[in-house]
């Protein structure tokens, strides 16, 4: 038996035995059952995925695919009376998104439990994501990714914004995260992505990565802890970065250091729907230490007309404008 068949069992016996420990009677029998089956690791991952897909059914229940399904799944229930009593056992406990898994498993189910599920961050909001196989993702603001499990490969797309990826090795599937023509991949580690233009910076926070451009194989680059690359740079290179600082982000802080203000204000408007607007390139240049809370825009415009002579009004949108003062 290949791999991918030897997988594919596992996932209909974990869509299987969810049917079943879901009714409304569930006996010893099948608890003593079910408790051998999952002592096999490869079998727990298994039902481990069957059971993140559910927690996430309010979402698939919404899905016109999934609709669908659940109406095939009826269709099959009431087409014959000796299959009937078995799915109409199920189909009630556990409703329409369980009636599409358990018939997944018969038809289509590869299909079904490889489809891509996103998750995203609105402006100034932060969320933790729990994979279904424990690796643990931290989104910034704005920020949107598509995870897609298959049997040999963890596929993660970081479509924009930013995240902190907490990696659970195995090293049957790596764990690969695609932003534009960057791509990175792990076994077991930690590392923030952002994406940039059609690529993105990569910083490793502990273990190690490799980091390639989809678009030139040529360009490949091995990072160890504490050094980032930007794939979009003219001459992209490894360097040395300030882990706090460049991290401070996931503990809601936004740490400057010799910062310039242009790129500084940058920063603090990926977090406000009311941004500043600086208009004094005097001053863009200038540079700008300090640690401010995400989102917090007054206390950052008050610590730069602190340091700088800037006027400080607000624009019809509600922006904050940021000119030289008379």
């Amino acid at each position: 038996m290949t791999m991918e068949a030897d997988a594919d069992t596992r996932r209909k016996e974990a869509a299987d035995w969810f049917a079943r420990l879901n009714q409304r009677r569930v006996t010893t029998d099948d608890v003593r059952a079910f408790s051998a089956w999952r002592r096999d690791p490869a079998n727990a991952s298994a039902y481990a995925r069957i059971e993140a897909l559910w927690d996430a059914s309010g979402d698939l229940s919404r899905s016109p695919r999934m609709a669908a399904l659940a109406e095939d799944a009826h269709a099959r229930a009431d087409a014959g009376r000796t299959r009937r009593g078995r799915l109409v056992g199920v189909l009630k406990p556990i409703g329409a998104v369980g009636a599409a898994l358990v018939v997944a498993a018969g038809v289509g189910w590869v299909w079904f439990l490889q489809q891509p599920v996103s998750y995203s961050t609105a402006i100034g909001e932060q969320r933790v994501v729990v994979l279904d196989d424990g690796s643990r993702v931290t989104l910034d603001t704005a920020s949107r990714i598509r995870v897609r499990y298959t049997g040999d490969r963890r596929s993660v797309s970081l479509t924009e914004g930013q995240a902190l990826f907490a990696v659970e090795g195995d090293p049957r599937r790596p764990f690969v995260v695609t932003a534009g023509g960057a791509e990175v991949t792990a076994l077991g580690t930690r590392f923030d992505v952002r994406r940039m233009g059609d690529g993105a910076r990569v910083i490793l926070v502990e273990g190690r990565v490799a980091v390639r451009d989809a678009a030139a194989p040529e360009q490949s680059w091995s990072l160890a802890p504490g050094q980032q690359v930007v794939t979009t740079a003219p001459r992209p290179v490894v360097a040395e970065v300030n882990l706090p600082v460049a991290t401070s982000w996931t503990t809601g802080r936004l740490i400057f250091e010799e910062t310039p203000v242009a790129v500084a204000v940058a920063e603090v408007n990926r977090y406000t729907r009311t941004p500043i607007d600086l208009r004094d390139d005097r001053i863009a240049a200038n540079r700008v230490s300090g640690a401010f809370d995400a989102g917090d825009v007054d206390g950052f415009v008050a610590a730069l007309t602190d340091l700088y002579p800037l006027a400080v009004r607000r624009g019809p949108d509600d922006r904050i404008v940021l000119a030289a003062a008379p």
